[in-house]
């Protein structure tokens, strides 16, 4: 009986360079800026970074270098990790109703 031990599944996340450049995240900014909110459109594309606040490191979106809002999700820690490690990411806005904004984050 042969068989090829060199090969593994196509599903899920086997290196973190393919995991990293493979997540994505829709969510809503948690605690939105409103004096920048008012100026983000539908379609605009936010840039996605960590910020230290205190002995946490948060993950935030900015419009044009100003902070719009954090970024909550069950999978915000593994975005932090592949920030960490390069890989950019950016949040492009889905929707945008009463100050609330919908944002799609997605590697670059």
């Amino acid at each position: 009986m042969s068989g090829s031990s060199g090969s593994s599944g196509g599903i899920g996340f086997s290196s973190g360079a393919s995991s990293c450049d493979s997540l994505v995240i829709t969510t809503q900014l948690n605690s939105p800026k409103p004096a920048v909110v008012e100026r983000i459109d539908v379609g605009d594309e936010l840039d996605v970074r960590t910020m230290q606040v205190g002995s946490t490191t948060t993950v935030v979106a900015m419009h044009d270098g100003e902070l719009a809002g954090g970024i909550a999700s069950p999978d915000v820690q593994k975005l932090r990790e592949c920030i960490a490690d390069g890989t950019n990411y950016v949040a492009t806005v889905i929707g945008k109703s009463d100050g609330q904004v919908t944002v799609r984050v997605s590697a670059r």
